[in-house]
């Protein structure tokens, strides 16, 4: 793995993704392996909420239809080899060893012409790896999620028929610019010369770059209903074919609501791409198992845990209306860990008043978190690990823990809980009843 983020570390510089970014260099990649992605259709999702589960739920619907199916992510929470599976389960090391082994000849080739200003993305040597893999292993069709953009994103550079543009919100401003229309501009980027079709809202943002591309745009294929609580980490919504096609209940494995537009996505994805094979019933009894780790997701520890990646106020607001929903009258603790280039004072401002609030910084030394956020909120503390902020929080006696932050946070409470090596195989339920125990390690 290191030598794949060698190269990356050595000349990565900050700045505008049009100017620092150089995807050519993963084009090449695949076009010296002979276009492995082209072995078969790909869909590409990409947006600025919801793509990872967007994606995740795709990939388990067309799984679902007795597909063989591969399905790669980014970024990924406790092992790398999480970004590449195949029906849903990692790509083993051995597996990993055995494509690296095949593309090394053509990346050693590459990288001694990069000049030394540019590099080529570690998440692109992972989408080549991914597309040799599915093609060594006959993968009827694959999803991919881009990273944070897709007109600069390495990713994108996967040939696809088909793309999924998910909602947008303004982030990462210094690599996709200060404004909601250069996030659309980067994100509409998704859609290439090949891409047939398109899942996108129709946002006034995206129509200019949208518009003239001459991909279709999927209609609304299929109603769905409003979403609702159902048990305790559950929601359920009706689906229904258009015109007059029966009603049918689904139920997905999320507390937050936005999990049900994020599977609306997916489905009218995999109608589009299945056609007369597309059945309403696989779909909806797919979804029932579809638990994508860390995005809206229970945890089964005492007290429970809410886990999501929410690293602006419109996502935390979300999280806490679903709370509001599901839990209300029930005592509430919150964790933060929210970088400090992120929207963490807004996060906190959601969280502030539904109870006591403990601030932690996540392992990953790229990130860097702000410096004593907890003088700006009363009340709240600053704890140096997570160890010390879950003792905190539990000794408060919530009913339930709110852990809201980076992708990295969710990977330091999965392997707090020794809930990480699920990862690896998310074709398996997990089982609700083996509850943590409240101190599983010592601060």
């Amino acid at each position: 793995m290191s030598a794949i983020y060698r190269l990356y570390n050595g000349r990565r510089h900050p700045g505008p993704d049009q100017l620092v970014r150089h995807p050519e260099w993963t084009r090449r990649l695949l076009e010296a392996l002979g276009r492995p992605d082209d072995a078969c259709p790909a869909i590409m999702v990409t947006g600025s909420k919801g793509k990872g589960s967007t994606a995740f739920y795709l990939a388990s619907v067309l799984e679902a239809h007795g597909l063989n199916v591969g399905f790669f992510s980014s970024p990924h929470l406790v092992d790398n080899l999480e970004r590449i599976r195949f029906n849903r389960r990692a790509i083993s090391a051995d597996q990993f060893l055995e494509a690296y082994a095949a593309i090394k000849p053509a990346l050693d080739r590459l990288t001694a012409a990069i000049p030394h200003d540019q590099y080529l993305g570690p998440v692109g040597v992972f989408a080549a790896l991914a597309a040799w893999h599915f093609r060594r292993h006959g993968a009827d069709v694959a999803v991919y999620e881009t990273g944070r953009g897709a007109l600069f994103d390495d990713v994108a550079e996967v040939h696809h028929e088909g793309a999924i543009i998910t909602r947008l919100l303004l982030e990462h401003r210094r690599e996709l610019g200060p404004t909601l229309a250069d996030v659309a501009w980067h994100k509409a980027g998704v859609v290439r010369s090949e891409t047939r079709w398109m899942v996108a809202p129709h946002d006034p943002h995206l129509l200019p770059w949208l518009g003239a591309s001459g991909a279709e745009w999927v209609g609304d294929a299929l109603r769905i209903g409003r979403a609702v609580p159902a048990g305790r980490g559950d929601i359920e919504f009706t689906l229904a074919l258009r015109p007059d096609g029966a009603v049918h209940h689904a139920r997905l494995p999320a507390v937050p609501a936005f999990a049900a537009a994020n599977a609306h996505q997916a489905l009218l994805a995999a109608h589009r791409w299945l056609g007369p094979r597309f059945s309403l019933a696989v779909a909806v009894a797919a979804l029932r198992q579809a638990r994508f780790p860390g995005r809206g997701d229970l945890l089964p520890t005492t007290p429970p845990i809410l886990l999501d990646g929410a690293v602006r106020r419109e996502s935390a607001r979300a999280v806490a209306e679903a709370v509001a929903a599901r839990f209300g009258g029930q005592r509430l603790a919150s964790i933060v860990g929210v970088p400090a280039d992120k929207d963490w004072a807004g996060v906190a401002r959601v969280l502030a008043p539904l109870g006591p609030l403990v601030f932690v910084a996540a392992k990953n030394p790229r990130l860097h978190f702000p410096e004593e956020p907890h003088r700006e909120f009363p009340g709240s503390r600053w704890a140096d690990s997570l160890g010390t902020a879950w003792h905190w929080v539990v000794d408060t006696h919530p009913d339930l823990v709110l852990a809201l932050g980076t992708q990295s946070l969710v990977a330091d409470v999965l392997e707090f809980f020794d809930l990480g090596g699920a990862l690896l195989d998310l074709s398996q339920p997990r089982a609700e009843g083996a509850l943590v125990s409240s101190h599983p390690t010592s601060p």
